[in-house]
């Protein structure tokens, strides 16, 4: 098997180099790839907890054209963050429990913690309705997660 020659991007003309599109706005079925990470924000500080998942089917609601201008689904993730702030909790407990269908109790009916949620996301199923955000500067625009939703 070729090792790949990451130094080649550098060889590549200007020309056949462009921005990836976003994906397109509307519903998605997603896989939670692997554990969320936790971190702070850069501007605040805040606290936050953020899973990537990646689109496996795309709904009625999505534009098929616009989905095959931009490349189709294949190697494309999205990314929802939490962010852990008294009062806003119950986002997070609503994404793992109703819309990922995670138990919120143990085997012998204790209340699990969000963090021991947290732990059991990895290729859990969920949908996604995708919407566009504008950068700050107004220059690109983004794919990012509006609200989620269990698959039914």
């Amino acid at each position: 098997m070729d090792t790949p020659n990451f130094g080649a991007i550098l060889d590549r003309p200007a020309n056949e180099i462009h921005r990836p599109k976003p994906l397109p706005v509307g519903t998605y079925v997603c896989v939670v790839v692997g554990l969320p990470r936790e971190d702070k924000s850069t501007k605040k500080g805040t606290e936050f907890v953020e899973f990537t998942m990646r689109p496996i089917e795309a709904s009625t609601d999505v534009d098929e054209d616009d989905l095959k201008a931009m490349g189709g689904l294949e190697n494309k993730t999205l990314r929802v963050t939490f962010w852990l702030v008294e009062g806003q909790e119950w986002r997070l407990l609503k994404f793992l429990r109703d819309d990922l269908k995670i138990d919120a109790e143990d085997e012998d009916g204790e209340s699990k913690s969000l963090r021991q949620m947290c732990s059991e996301v990895t290729n859990r199923q969920v949908l996604a309705y995708v919407r566009h955000q504008a950068s700050d500067d107004g220059t690109t625009t983004y794919a990012q997660v509006g609200t989620t939703a269990p698959v039914e």
